[in-house]
């Protein structure tokens, strides 16, 4: 929802010049100074009208709070209820997520508040959303060591996305409800909970606490090495995307494909394991690109034997091809593999593909042996290899 431009938004905000941070870069490491030292320090981000903010102040006059908003015609609001209760434990800053770090020193913060943020519901803009890993990496750095971060929304895809994220970040869940109010009010609301538990709307809520940073996965080191894409494990909800991008590979499709192919085959692959194989070692990701399943990239680790990655399956959209992509995202996964310590890279390639062979020794991939297919054993494949530490 747009928010009115306000009237007079100057004057009011002079008006409440005693609550207005204007320079918050300069407070770095210093904001206990701000209101006074020893002082337990919260931030809220996106505090919008202020509801939340004002009467979680005015409940903890002994806790200092930050309200961040980067809509002054919000964030006026929410001064002016802090200004008519008289709250001296709480200050204002204009200013935006991206710029945590240059505002709070590591360690500074005790608490993070996320109340109703921003959904992004676009795959593509995922990257956008406040509980995304790389934003609860900057509230990481900025929280002392078991620190926490409480989360509050209503749209429920947003949560459960969030879910996923706060273990990538080191932060361990607790106190997760899809349904705060059920037994009646929880804690302080703000204006849109308020508005939407009116409604029925269920309320989301999580808390999470700082431990250990989790050990990085070939996952994460994936999406480290592709900043610009959004991977993650294929959902259920995904399956038919997953077909429809194997379809747009017609001749390739047909090949490997023999009799009816749909939906639940799909699930099968997804599914499949190789041989005395752990279902945590295989994976099966889609790598999506603008809001579209791109590609699909299946594997496993320490397969056929340790430190080497076994390549199931990969493919891209068939508009794709000869456009660089393929090649941009096996270079990824090339870089992945090395920094997570694996040595070697293996698949197999049918003979009678020869696109796909020399796409694979393109890539750096060259011949191991001949072999039958597990699947299909009266057709013959190429072993390939390709070494992420080359001998010198």
């Amino acid at each position: 929802m747009r928010m009115r431009k306000k009237k007079n938004l100057i004057p009011r905000m002079e008006r409440c010049e005693a609550l207005l941070v204007r320079d918050p870069f300069a407070l770095r490491g210093h904001w206990r100074d701000r209101f006074r030292p020893g002082c337990e320090l919260r931030l809220e981000m996106g505090c919008g009208k202020g509801r939340f903010t004002v009467e979680t102040a005015a409940q903890e006059p002994d806790v200092c709070f930050v309200a961040l908003e980067r809509v002054p015609d919000a964030m006026i609001i929410a001064m002016e209820r802090a200004k008519e209760r008289g709250l001296t434990n709480v200050v204002f800053v204009c200013g935006d997520a991206a710029q945590l770090e240059d505002m709070f020193a590591p360690g500074e913060v005790d608490r993070v508040y996320i109340n109703f943020c921003d959904p992004w519901p676009s795959k593509r803009h995922a990257k956008r959303r406040l509980t995304f890993v790389k934003f609860l990496m900057s509230y990481r750095n900025i929280l002392r060591a078991g620190g926490q971060i409480h989360f509050k929304t209503d749209n429920r895809p947003l949560f459960d996305f969030s879910l996923t994220q706060f273990p990538k970040a080191g932060f361990a869940l607790s106190q997760v409800t899809n349904d705060l109010h059920a037994n009646g009010v929880q804690g302080v609301m703000t204006d849109y909970e308020a508005k939407f538990s009116a409604e029925g709307v269920p309320i989301n809520r999580c808390v999470g606490t700082m431990t250990d940073l989790p050990p990085k996965t070939m996952e994460t080191a994936l999406e480290d090495s592709l900043p610009k894409w959004d991977i993650h494990p294929v959902s259920e909800e995904e399956y038919e995307e997953v077909l429809r991008l194997q379809k747009s590979n017609q001749a390739f499709f047909d090949a490997i494909h023999s009799g009816p192919f749909g939906v639940e085959e799909v699930a099968a692959s997804v599914q499949a394991l190789p041989p005395n194989t752990p279902p945590e070692r295989k994976h099966y990701l889609g790598l999506w690109h603008q809001e579209r399943l791109t590609a699909v990239l299946d594997y496993a680790e320490d397969y056929p034997q340790d430190g080497v990655l076994w390549i199931g399956f990969f493919m891209v959209q068939a508009d794709q091809h000869r456009t660089g992509t393929g090649r941009t995202l096996i270079q990824g996964f090339q870089t992945a593999a090395q920094g997570q310590g694996f040595h070697r890279i293996q698949l197999s390639c049918n003979v009678e593909n020869e696109s796909g062979r020399s796409f694979w020794t393109a890539m750096g991939f060259h011949s191991l042996r001949m072999a039958h297919d597990l699947n299909r054993p009266e057709r013959r494949v190429e072993v390939m290899e390709y070494l992420c530490r080359p001998s010198e």
